[in-house]
């Protein structure tokens, strides 16, 4: 039973990688998946949610300071302030960071005022005054195991849903980009990760992946590193899954603004993208680049339902 298991998700790994060559080239439109009165209603619907707030979920990459200025320049478009307020909040790290840390820096440069957040030494209140703080919130990546309990336990679920609905900027890398969605998968055995991920991915044992219930400011369940063999694997989750996904590769962020979507790309991987599951509905590998606007259909559909449910 385990072989069949292993062979299944090898499978669907590997027409992951194939269909990912040349998923952007389909029309993928909303129009094939929904009716027009749907398309409609559930659009209105994610607009509706955080008609004032943006989320940057980035896969990984991004590195150099000239590749990363397009999300800064996103931020403060956004923001629309001369000197906005920049958190950095560094739990997935353990809370541990340099002063000098780049991610800081690069905002400190636009002209940004910044400040941390170490969640796991912070009083509820201390954080909820920092969230209420800042405009723009920056999660580094790390542990989602250690982020979701600390952050469930000071507070910071609601704080980060209050300040996206007063129009504030979060967005942060791999945890930091699964902990504003409804879950992240994420791995637990990174020594395993590593040597599936360096092998023949149809050898080895599964890699020790677990799911994370986070902010769910986001109606999808969000895996980042989407272009590496290890974190591919998630394909065979979510084409199975009856609740939609969204893979984002190395090189690569999903944006919501306002309710509206669109893929960001590192200049250095500029054909990296980000891919859209939801089996219920038949969508089981789209890619985002093609069409994002069918994921703010599915984010509004999931809205309606839980509205309604």
């Amino acid at each position: 039973m385990e072989k069949v298991h292993l062979f299944m998700r090898a499978l669907a790994l590997l027409l992951s990688i194939i269909t990912g060559f040349f998923g952007g080239l389909l029309p993928h439109k909303a129009d094939r998946f929904y009716t027009a009165d749907e398309i409609a209603a559930y659009t209105a619907a994610a607009e509706a949610a955080y008609p004032d707030g943006m989320i940057i979920a980035i896969g990984g990459g991004f590195n150099t300071d000239k590749n990363f200025r397009p999300i800064v320049e996103r931020c403060l478009s956004h923001v629309g302030k001369a000197q906005p307020n920049m958190l950095f909040v560094p739990t997935a790290s353990h809370d541990e960071y340099a002063e000098n840390d780049a991610i800081i820096t690069r905002f400190a440069a636009a002209g940004c005022r910044t400040d941390v957040l170490t969640v796991s030494t912070s009083s509820a209140r201390e954080v909820a005054q920092k969230f209420e703080w800042a405009d723009i919130v920056y999660a580094t990546g790390g542990s989602l195991k250690f982020l979701t309990e600390n952050w469930l336990e000071k507070g910071v679920y609601a704080a980060a849903d209050q300040a996206l609905r007063r129009g504030a900027v979060l967005l942060g890398v791999s945890s930091g980009a699964m902990c504003w969605a409804d879950k992240g998968w994420d791995d637990t055995e990174p020594e395993t990760l590593r040597n599936i991920a360096h092998g023949p991915f149809f050898v080895g044992k599964a890699p020790g992946f677990a799911y994370f219930d986070c902010a769910g400011l986001l109606p999808f369940c969000l895996t980042p590193h989407y272009d590496s063999i290890g974190w591919r694997s998630y394909t065979y989750e979510a084409q199975k899954a009856d609740y939609p996904s969204v893979c984002v590769e190395n090189g690569a962020a999903l944006v919501c603004e306002g309710g509206r979507y669109s893929v960001l790309s590192d200049a250095a991987t500029p054909t990296r993208s980000v891919f859209l599951f939801y089996p219920a509905r038949g969508i089981r590998f789209v890619n985002l680049r093609a069409d994002a606007a069918l994921a703010a259909v599915v984010d509004g559909e999931i809205r309606c339902g839980r509205a309604n449910g």
